[in-house]
């Protein structure tokens, strides 16, 4: 197929020229043929003495006036009384076979330029009965108004299947993330029920944890879902993200010492329009996030400063890092390189989406890349 399609009504406009063309090409050609022939039945039909009138007259030679009268008397005679109803019948059906071709014309145009529509249409209703992964061909699209409605319905059913695939896995990650803390809850306290367990401030302590994993899970929720509703629509003010971070590595700072983690600071003035409450939950999700899988490597660094591509606040770690291959990975939702490990170590399996969320919602982006050496890992948020 070739890949320049014409304006759709262009080609609308075409079509209806080319059907007025048929239909009077139709028209012309059959009454053309219809006076040849009617000429040369004429002509045969002539005396002898009236054709050789008829050939002087067409030889342009000299005639007699009296003969040339009696030519056009017989040629109205005959035109009269035998030819002039053929004429209305030829007329009459070669005017319907003009109707009928230019029809034909007309509706095979139009099937062909509906064509695209019907198959959207048909495609549709496929797609509403579930079948997502519904395709339609793009050699239908002889128009470019044509190859970008079908483009834009493959588009579109992608987008279905990816977002049926991804509440699938959610619903899935959600079933098996809730499983463990209320089978555990259960469990305890059935046993206090039943009086297999006596109830103690270690117990409640760590009841009361499973409870506050339970609502990381559904807070994590409520944030991915409102920030994804609001498209980045929340308020903005002018920000200084070293400010912001000041501010967040004091808060975090007793929880860093807790951790044995030496705590550095690059904090050099980058200037935005931001919402500094999500800029606040975003570099507190990276902070606990180092404290909670690279505590080994005992340093974090938070960042902030100027490049290339805006303003950037970044944490870096020495812990044991993110391989090449999961690199691509880490900010989707649920997803674990090590689920045991990581569900042991506790969080939701959502923080790192939410701070994606957070930078795309600024018209940002999150990143993670490998520490210097090679050793850890650096998470970066870089926004306009």
């Amino acid at each position: 197929m070739s890949t320049r399609q014409t304006r759709l009504r262009t080609q609308v406009s075409l079509a209806m020229v080319s059907s007025a063309m048929v239909a009077l090409a139709i028209l012309i050609t059959g009454m053309i043929s219809f006076y040849i022939l009617m000429q040369d039945q004429w002509v045969r039909g002539l005396a002898p003495e009236n054709r050789e009138t008829l050939e002087s007259l067409i030889a342009n030679d000299v005639i007699d006036p009296d003969a040339l009268t009696t030519l056009v008397s017989v040629f109205s005679f005959s035109w009269t009384e035998d030819y002039a109803a053929f004429e209305v019948y030829a007329l009459l059906s070669f005017a319907v076979l003009a109707i009928i071709s230019s029809a034909y014309f007309g509706i095979s145009t139009a099937k062909r330029l509906a064509r695209p529509i019907e198959t959207v249409a048909n495609a549709a209703r496929t797609v509403s009965e579930g079948a997502y992964e519904t395709e339609v061909e793009l050699s239908h699209g002889r128009s470019s108004e044509a190859h970008d409605l079908l483009t834009s319905f493959n588009a579109m059913t992608a987008s279905l299947k990816r977002a049926e695939l991804e509440a699938k896995g959610s619903a899935a990650a959600i079933a098996h993330e809730l499983r463990t803390p209320l089978t555990i809850l259960r469990g305890r306290l059935q046993g206090l029920s039943d009086g297999a367990f006596e109830p103690s401030n270690k117990l409640i302590t760590a009841l009361i944890g499973q409870v506050d994993t339970l609502s990381a899970i559904v807070n994590d929720l409520a944030t991915l879902t409102h920030l994804t509703e609001s498209n980045g629509t929340f308020e903005r003010d002018a920000v200084d993200l070293a400010d912001i971070a000041h501010a967040v590595v004091t808060s975090l700072a007793p929880d860093l010492l807790a951790a044995g983690m030496v705590i550095e600071k690059e904090l050099n003035t980058a200037s935005t329009r931001a919402s500094p409450d999500r800029i606040r939950q975003a570099l507190n999700a990276l902070i606990v996030n180092a404290i909670r899988y690279a505590s080994e490597g005992q340093y974090i660094c938070v960042a902030t400063g100027q490049s290339e591509n805006g303003v950037f606040l970044s944490v870096s770690d020495k812990g044991p890092g993110i391989p090449e291959e999961y690199q691509n990975r880490v900010f989707e939702r649920w997803w674990r390189a090590d689920n045991s490990r990581s569900r042991a170590l506790g969080g939701s399996g959502l923080g790192l989406s939410v701070v994606k969320a957070i930078a795309e919602g600024h018209g940002g982006e999150a990143t993670v890349a490998h520490g210097s050496g090679g050793r850890g890992a650096v998470f970066k948020i870089t926004l306009p």
